[in-house]
């Protein structure tokens, strides 16, 4: 079932707004076309200048509502309903810095009469500072409207109606929200190479028939894949190897996770509502290192809506999604290039060439054809001298390395975990014997699909994968042709 939607409608909110910003700038824009209606100077002129050490409170007002940050010790603030645990302590860092240091680009006019046309009569923010120990008289500076020529705002105090016009990078945090001084980046540390490992990923989602659940291969088995990239199976399904080229940002992509917004913080159970969030769509556990437990739950898009100029078609795009992390009593917004566990299947992060054990470490090969009559080929030597013997009788060197280059050639071409019938016919088998003392030999099967031309790949007694028909039917042309010295085909 699909979930509400936060929808962010900007055009015509944007428009009247805009409207008004203008109507009130031409008000304001002397003759001369020039903001300076008034005395300039090419020096900064104060504003404010206060140390933030002597900074008690400082409130803000704006579109998004009200807030105080206030005094929690030296260099250290906080806003009541903003866990320590989650605030930005540097967000609030600036803003003090900001509102006490606020310098103007010169002044517009003194003892100005219409206030109401720089916009102080509706102010577009509030910046009120308290000062510890009455160092200093408490003060407002109010935040007018716009001037769009320069990128800069009307700015007074309540001290006076002098009027400066300030850039914007002075009073832009007078704009930001009570949610702004919630932390959005990393938060979960980074991945450290040397000291984290993840030990299993686990993805539930509604679109999937099963979870994908991806363990940490043994550490014996991972060493026969360390040429390749390798390092993973999915357990859920039978045990097929994820390809970690594939799969890196599935595996790895919760340490470092960054968030492009807040929602809520300490969220009602309405709100996790309104976030798709109690009836989650996507559900993402990391269990890493000594079973630290790391979980991202999914809810509901975000959407922007545009509208088309010409045929005023609404257009509606996904910019993000509802989230919650573990450990976090907030809600976030996630950009949908950090959630690869959205889009994830099995068929994406399948590792296809399955089964390569290195010839040399083998004692042997044995093929069955579609009889299931066995053809033991014996293997001894290494790299440097190496034999290849049937019955007794050595078999060329060159041709038995290009047959065993063909059985490695077979890949998985898709995903089959259905268990066989009496209907899949056996087509041919590959036993491959180990040197290494104590380790089971690996068994190849492919049976022949009913319902198109492909065959059924049984790895270990593990129904896995497809391969088309031809691997199979060429893999005995070679074996016939290996016996009877015609040449080996490596295409199929």
């Amino acid at each position: 079932m699909k979930k509400n939607t936060k929808i962010i409608l900007g055009s015509v909110i944007g428009i009247a707004v805009l409207g008004a910003a203008t109507l009130a700038l031409v008000l304001t824009q002397p003759e001369s076309d020039n903001a300076d209606s008034g005395t300039s100077s090419s020096e900064t002129v104060s504003v404010t200048d206060y140390t933030t050490d002597d900074i008690s409170t400082l409130t803000i007002s704006n579109e998004s509502g009200e807030y105080t940050i206030n005094r929690l010790g030296k260099e250290k603030w906080g806003i009541d309903s903003i866990p320590e645990a989650l605030a930005n302590s540097s967000a609030y860092s600036t803003a003090m810095s900001s509102a006490g240091g606020i310098g103007a680009k010169q002044i517009v006019e003194e003892n100005a009469t219409d206030l109401a046309k720089y916009g102080f009569d509706k102010p577009t923010a509030t910046v009120k500072m308290t000062f510890k120990d009455n160092k200093a008289e408490d003060i407002t500076c109010l935040i007018g409207i716009k001037y769009e020529g320069e990128n800069s705002w009307y700015v007074k105090t309540d001290k006076s109606d002098t009027v400066y016009l300030v850039a914007n990078a002075g009073v832009s945090f007078a704009m930001n929200s009570e949610l702004s001084y919630v932390n959005k980046s990393t938060l979960v540390a980074a991945y450290d190479s040397e000291n984290d490992k993840v030990n299993r990923v686990r993805i539930e989602r509604k679109d999937l028939d099963k979870d994908i659940v991806l363990d940490k291969l043994p550490e014996e088995t991972e060493k026969e894949f360390s040429s390749t990239y390798v390092a993973y199976e999915m357990s859920s399904h039978n045990n097929i190897l994820a390809d970690d080229e594939l799969d890196k940002k599935v595996i790895y992509g919760l340490f470092g996770i960054s968030a492009s917004d807040v929602f809520a913080v300490s969220p009602t159970d309405e709100q996790k509502k309104q976030a798709g969030l109690d009836d989650p769509n996507c559900t993402v556990t990391m269990v890493s290192n000594k079973e630290t437990v790391t979980k991202l739950t999914l809810g509901s898009a975000v959407y922007t809506v545009t509208k088309n100029d010409e045929t005023g078609e609404e257009i509606k795009t996904i910019t993000g999604y509802y989230g919650m992390l573990s450990g976090k009593d907030a809600i976030y917004v996630f950009s949908p290039d950090s959630l690869p566990w959205l889009t994830a299947t099995p068929e994406n992060m399948l590792y296809k060439l399955f089964l390569t054990p290195y010839i040399y470490y083998l004692d042997g090969v044995t093929i069955y054809d579609s009889d299931r009559k066995a053809y033991d080929f014996t293997i001894t030597g290494d790299a440097d001298k190496s034999s290849f013997t049937y019955e007794g009788k050595k078999v060329d060197s060159a041709k038995f390395k290009a047959f065993y280059q063909y059985l490695l050639s077979a890949y998985a071409e898709q995903i089959y975990l259905d268990d066989l019938t009496g209907d899949n016919k056996f087509i041919a088998g590959v036993t491959y014997d180990h040197r290494e003392e104590g380790k089971e030999s690996d068994v190849v099967e492919f049976y022949a699909s009913e319902s198109d031309r492909t065959c059924i790949i049984v790895v270990n007694g593990d129904v896995r994968y497809k391969v088309r028909q031809i691997y199979a039917t060429r893999l005995l042309e070679n074996l016939n042709a290996l016996l009877s010295g015609g040449e080996i085909v490596s295409e199929f």
